[in-house]
């Protein structure tokens, strides 16, 4: 999740840093999720709206991978 991600991207040249950082737009923060240790409130939100295990999965590790893959 977000700790590997963060140290992998730590270990990267600077100039691969801004490769990947020329592919985002600027974050939007949402104050629940300022950061890693706060990824348990969007699961919490993501079941009190009646999201399914499988769809939860797939917003929270599926759609981490893909943008992984593709930015890798």
């Amino acid at each position: 999740g977000f700790d590997f991600f963060e140290f992998i991207y730590r270990q990267w040249p600077e100039s691969a840093r801004k490769e990947l950082a020329a592919k985002f737009t600027t974050p939007h923060f949402i104050p629940d999720l300022t950061n890693h240790s706060h990824s348990r409130n969007l699961t919490r939100g993501l079941i009190l709206r009646g999201f399914s295990d499988e769809d939860i999965e797939k917003i929270l590790r599926d759609n981490w991978m893909r943008i992984f893959k593709q930015t890798l």
